[in-house]
């Protein structure tokens, strides 16, 4: 079946930059400091497995420093087809962390580096404190998520 016309979109495929997934870049310090004060932090190593396919838990995932991968594991779990990176500045886990499902994809390190981790109830505990804030992460989580479904669909075109 031909899927290309259910995605025709208009004129040739758009580039997307890296810096439009980075989360929240017009956010002030003190709002930072807010969400940073629920985060818990997780250090890696390059080549560390930092999420693995079918964890449940509901968690998203801040890059404060570092670079990773993210990809389809294979039988051993360790190999895979990879299908995006995610830079410093950048989130990952949105899908589990809005839905509660197992996570569908694996998480490596491509370099050393570091992340803050927000839980579903640290999130909800934000949202009590500060609305107007986690509405804009939402919004912001949301932006990121459209980018990454035009970039699958753009994908699913060329196959």
């Amino acid at each position: 079946m031909d899927f290309s016309s259910l995605f025709n979109y208009p004129g040739k495929k758009e580039e997307i930059k890296q810096e439009e997934f980075i989360f929240m870049s017009d956010l002030s310090a003190e709002d930072w400091l807010k969400i940073f004060d629920l985060t818990e932090i997780y250090i890696f190593k390059k080549g560390e497995i930092v999420v693995h396919s079918g964890d449940t838990e509901r968690v998203l995932y801040i890059v404060k420093s570092g670079f990773l991968e993210v990809f389809i594991p294979q039988k051993n779990k360790t190999t895979g087809k990879k299908i995006n990176n995610v830079n410093e500045g950048s989130v990952f886990g949105e899908l589990s962390f809005f839905d509660g499902r197992p996570r569908s994809a694996s998480v490596r390190a491509i370099t050393d580096g570091e992340i803050m981790s927000l839980s579903i109830s640290a999130f909800e505990i934000l949202s009590a404190r500060d609305p107007e804030l986690s509405r804009k992460m939402l919004l912001d989580l949301a932006r990121i998520l459209s980018i990454r479904i035009r970039q699958l669909t753009f994908k699913l075109i060329e196959l």
